[in-house]
């Protein structure tokens, strides 16, 4: 049995974590896969816009857009994390998103609202996005389930064992 590449490895638990449908992972996949490569981890993968997907990994910044009825696939941004300036983030937890401003190397400034499922991942994109551009040398942990509390009555049936 082969080992799947880095890219699979983390892309599969981060669609998991974005709830994307799974025909607009299907259709935005080949884009993402080839603008990633085969050994970037992807740390974080979500809805922006209405049409448009994000994805983060260790060293690139991705975002791809639908066209409104064929649905074909094009990509609007790709840039490496050193090539983007200007990075503001703005996370909104009545609304589980993040309000995102950067501008490419072109020096066009680009805006997303970036939709989440939930607060929780909301504080997580929140959190690879200070690792990517707050830190000296942005590293980012690639994406993992977020852990969920144990129910009360496995944690009464440890004690009693």
């Amino acid at each position: 049995m082969e080992a799947l590449d880095s890219f699979s490895r983390t892309f599969l638990p981060a669609t998991a974590l974005a709830k994307l449908p799974r025909g607009t992972i299907a259709r935005h996949v080949g884009v993402l896969r080839r603008c990633a490569g085969d050994r970037d981890a992807v740390a974080v993968l979500a809805r922006c816009g209405r049409r448009d997907v994000l994805m983060l990994t260790r060293s690139r910044l991705v975002v791809t857009t639908e066209t409104g009825l064929l649905r074909r696939v094009r990509l609007h941004l790709n840039a490496e994390l050193h090539q983007v300036a200007d990075v503001t983030w703005t996370p909104e937890p009545d609304r589980a998103g993040i309000q995102l401003g950067l501008t490419a190397i072109d020096g066009v400034r680009e805006n997303f609202w970036v939709r989440l499922g939930s607060t929780a991942e909301m504080w997580r994109l929140d959190e690879a996005l200070k690792q990517a551009f707050r830190t000296p040398w942005g590293v980012i942990e690639p994406a993992r389930p977020i852990a969920r509390p144990a129910p009360v009555a496995a944690v009464a049936e440890l004690r009693l064992a």
